[in-house]
């Protein structure tokens, strides 16, 4: 008897633990398929004071992105957009919008972006800099 217990015992616990590394294993599945696109680097870069205004904004990312959904807007120091145009995708490299922007005034100013990952996640964001008298 005492034999058929410890058996019964040894394959609750192997059942046990193939049970929890198949879930284990489903959880990093899981957490790949939900993975999005992020800002990884941006000109002019976060945070920066600039010594003369940019010609435009690039911002790139991690994915591919749906660049027909792309939107980048730059505001002012009053939150007033100072962009009328769509970003562009550039052509080869489809991780990257480029915003040409109007002549800038020394000031604050934020840039606000939107895009879709190829997954179908919409990434909304912001970020600001700033042009030294």
């Amino acid at each position: 008897m005492q034999n058929n217990h410890s058996l019964k015992l040894l394959i609750r616990r192997v059942t046990t633990f193939a049970m929890s590394l198949a879930m284990l294993s489903m959880l990093f599945q899981v957490n790949s398929a939900l993975a999005h696109a992020t800002l990884v680097k941006s000109d002019p870069p976060r945070r920066a004071s600039l010594s003369s205004p940019p010609k435009r904004i690039q911002l790139w990312f991690n994915e591919k992105i749906e660049g027909s959904y792309a939107s980048v807007t730059v505001l002012d120091s009053k939150k007033k957009s100072i962009t009328e145009n769509n970003p562009e995708v550039v052509l080869d490299d489809p991780k990257s919008v480029i915003l040409n922007i109007p002549q800038m005034e020394p000031g604050r100013y934020t840039v606000q972006y939107r895009v879709m990952s190829v997954d179908g996640h919409v990434i909304a964001s912001s970020y600001d800099f700033s042009i030294k008298n």
